[in-house]
């Protein structure tokens, strides 16, 4: 009894033995060495085929965000250079342009003439400038950082103010949120300030965000140009952006936009206490 008592332990110890081995390889992506047929080799044969697979997969999807990333960044910096060229550059051609037609006409030029021409140049570098500003507000998003949501929407609402012709409107009724939440938010209002920045030619933007015990409403409108919202099928990567951090949070989006009428984009997120009260 004894010996057969010795020969299960030692015959246990190595199965066991053999079964840690073959889950460590498993974890490793590594094959796996089963010698026997069993139903705990069965499993594990199982288990490594099914975590081969997955790894596959990951490296898949891996690969395919790394390319629609790399995508992203050659769109935008397109997008950059466009936006330059055509406001920025064009800008400071004509100025040019019109300096050097000064400089060579001046002692042809009366006082009231050459007057006019100076304050067509101011103006074009007027615009010049502040279309620059703009467009790296856009580019330097800010972190919330230790801020609250609502220290955070009044710090880029400012910058939005202070950098641009925009008036802003701003009214609040919240208090404290889960921070996940409050990240979301923050980058959710400034996706939309990018997208207005960028397409919507607005001079007026509006952010509402009111708490409830049980909802939070953020709501955010332009009076730019707009678009046909049945002529959009998919919305834009910024947009869409918006949408998936939306989903994340299980709240509900609703975007409304006719063609020279603005956006309005209203935002509702349930607010769920735990029993920690977090």
């Amino acid at each position: 009894t004894l010996l057969l008592l010795l020969l299960w332990i030692i015959l246990d110890d190595n199965s066991k033995r053999t079964i840690n081995q073959n889950l460590k390889r498993i974890l490793n992506n590594q094959r796996i060495h089963l010698e026997e047929t069993s139903e705990i080799n069965t499993n594990l044969s199982r288990l490594s085929e099914k975590m081969s697979h997955m790894t596959t997969n990951m490296q898949k999807k891996e690969s395919a965000y790394i390319i629609d990333s790399q995508e992203i960044v050659q769109q935008e910096r397109k997008r950059i250079a466009r936006d330059l060229h055509d406001t920025v550059s064009q800008e400071l051609f004509a100025s040019s342009l019109i300096l050097s037609g000064v400089s060579m006409s001046l002692e042809q030029l009366d006082k009231e003439q050459l007057q006019t021409q100076l304050v067509t140049v101011e103006a074009m570098l007027q615009n010049a400038q502040n279309d620059l500003r703009i467009l790296l507000l856009h580019l330097r998003p800010t972190e919330l950082a230790n801020r609250t949501l609502s220290e955070g929407l009044h710090m880029i609402l400012k910058e939005l103010t202070d950098k641009s012709n925009i008036e802003v409107i701003y009214k609040e009724n919240i208090g404290e949120l889960p921070r996940a939440m409050e990240d979301n938010l923050f980058r959710i209002a400034q996706e939309f300030i990018s997208n207005t920045l960028k397409h919507a030619k607005a001079s007026r933007i509006e952010v509402y965000l009111n708490q409830t015990p049980s909802e939070l409403q953020l709501k955010m409108l332009d009076n730019g140009i707009g678009f046909d919202m049945d002529e959009v099928r998919d919305l834009s990567y910024g947009l869409k952006n918006i949408e998936d951090r939306v989903d994340d949070l299980a709240g509900t989006m609703h975007l409304i936009s006719q063609k020279g009428k603005g956006v309005s984009m209203d935002i509702r997120l349930p607010i769920v206490r735990g029993d920690d009260d977090e």
